[in-house]
């Protein structure tokens, strides 16, 4: 009986020191884990800046870029394009409120297109509204189907009276 317990206790001795050498290669693979990790959230924070960086100096060349772009934008447009321009503008800030109101679907359209021809059209509507008479409009321009024919030049009108002594 003595010789079991003392091969027991062997055996036990031995699987002990088994669990210890593993425990410590599990130990040495989490402690090699852990500083990988590290190192790559460090390589991570270095990237990150550097990124940051390099997005910031694009951003400034890119203002510098279009800063540049409006300069000369401003500087070769003629005065008459400026002027209408801002008068554009101007009308825009004038006229958004009545067209917020009719995008939102809150009141009717604030342009109102009538045929002077077709009494219906013709009434009044107590609204503010701006009315284009479509007798106002160029025949072409009211038909919407051709663009406006314009006269022709004096070099088309003698081209034509060539043609005609041609044929």
């Amino acid at each position: 009986m003595k010789m079991s317990y003392l091969a027991h206790e062997v055996e036990l001795s031995k699987r002990h020191e088994e669990i210890l050498g593993l425990r410590n290669t599990l130990l040495q693979q989490m402690e090699n884990k852990l500083e990988s990790q590290t190192n790559e959230k460090k390589l991570q924070a270095v990237e990150f800046e550097s990124a940051n960086e390099r997005n910031a100096s694009l951003l400034k060349d890119l203002e510098v870029a279009e800063k540049k772009l409006r300069a000369e934008v401003c500087t070769h447009l003629h005065p008459t394009v400026l002027t209408l321009e801002t008068k554009y503008w101007a009308s825009v800030e004038e006229h958004l409120p009545k067209w917020e109101q009719f995008l939102l679907g809150q009141t009717k359209s604030p342009v109102e297109v009538t045929n002077p021809r077709d009494k219906k059209s013709q009434k009044k509507d107590p609204q503010d509204k701006v009315t284009i008479k479509s007798s106002n409009l160029p025949p072409s321009a009211s038909t919407c189907k051709t663009p406006p024919q314009f006269p022709p030049t004096q070099n088309q009108k003698r081209t034509k009276v060539h043609k005609k002594r041609i044929t």
